[in-house]
């Protein structure tokens, strides 16, 4: 009887030992469970920063090589397409130009014209090139690039110094009357063959890129001032007279330095060129007496007084234009 109540006691006893020998080997059999969930979790992160550095790598990379394309891929204007033009819209052009051509030169008639449409909203007597005297106009420097120099002042200190003349070559300012004649780059000419007409002009004003090599029957080959910006300038030497000024417009902090290394000959360094939405001519082959600065007044009246666009707003980040 004793042996047996022994035996029920220890019953119990192995009962609880069992259960507690269960409890041991369950929670030793999570351990590694939650060692395994770390260890995954641990890889993730590394997965995903391995990620996030590849795609940023990769979009830094996809940067560049945009930037390089801006940069060394030069742009060519197609006007080989341009084939066909209407026989008597050639007709009705040179009819036209040659009337011009015979017609009497006006001294001053340009200007009349714009005092008599405009009134006040034009400056008759401005003069269009930026020269030394400059920091003696206070309204050249109210507003920044292109309607002025704020905040620009010591650039263009600098560059006034490199620029040996800033008027318009005796030749011209010696005659009484001249006629003037803008020449743009949209291509409407192309076919009309006028260049022997555009060639008779005291002034032939070329704007941007505009292309002569190729076009000369259409466009002429006399090129008395190219005025440009920047990105707009050719970038083929083969453009240029060696003989004619080059009017630079600046738009932008960042074209004085351009024009800078232009005017002292030399290269372009590669954070400039970032600033610049296309690629920039590296070299512009005439003298230094040749470069001339437009006055940023001329820009001002004609978009905020003639064409009466919003004034520009200085902002926290910059200017609104």
């Amino acid at each position: 009887m004793q042996r047996k109540r022994d035996e029920a006691g220890a019953e119990p006893s192995a009962a609880m030992l069992s259960d507690e020998d269960n409890c041991m080997k369950l929670k030793s059999d999570h351990l590694p469970s939650v060692q395994w969930y770390k260890l995954v979790t641990h890889e993730d992160e590394k997965t995903k920063l391995f990620f996030k550095r590849r795609v940023t790598l990769f979009a830094v990379v996809v940067c560049f090589l945009y930037i390089l394309k801006l940069s060394f891929g030069p742009e060519e204007c197609d006007m080989k397409k341009m084939h066909y033009v209407d026989p008597e819209r050639v007709k009705r052009a040179q009819k036209y130009a040659k009337l011009i051509q015979q017609g009497e030169c006006r001294p001053s008639f340009v200007k009349k014209e714009m005092d008599r449409l405009f009134a006040e909203k034009y400056s008759a007597n401005i003069f269009p090139f930026v020269r030394e005297d400059v920091y003696g106009h206070e309204d050249v420097f109210k507003y920044k690039p292109p309607f002025g120099f704020h905040k620009n002042s010591h650039k263009l200190q600098n560059l006034l110094k490199l620029l040996p003349e800033h008027d318009l070559p005796e030749n011209l300012k010696s005659k009484h009357c001249k006629r003037c004649v803008v020449v743009g780059s949209g291509g409407i000419l192309h076919g009309l063959e006028l260049g022997h007409v555009l060639n008779e002009f005291d002034i032939v004003i070329r704007l941007n890129n505009a292309p002569v090599q190729g076009y000369t029957d259409h466009v002429g080959n006399k090129t008395t001032l190219r005025m440009t910006y920047p990105e707009g300038a050719p970038l083929s030497e083969n453009e240029y007279n060696p003989e004619s000024l080059f009017v630079v417009v600046l738009f932008k902090s960042v074209d004085f330095n351009w024009l800078q290394a232009m005017v002292k000959n030399e290269a372009l360094p590669l954070w400039v060129r970032l600033f610049f939405w296309k690629q920039v001519a590296e070299k512009i082959p005439v003298t230094p007496k040749q470069f001339r600065i437009l006055n940023p007044i001329i820009i001002k009246e004609t978009a905020l007084d003639i064409l009466q666009y919003p004034e520009p707003r200085s902002k926290f980040w910059g200017w609104e234009k």
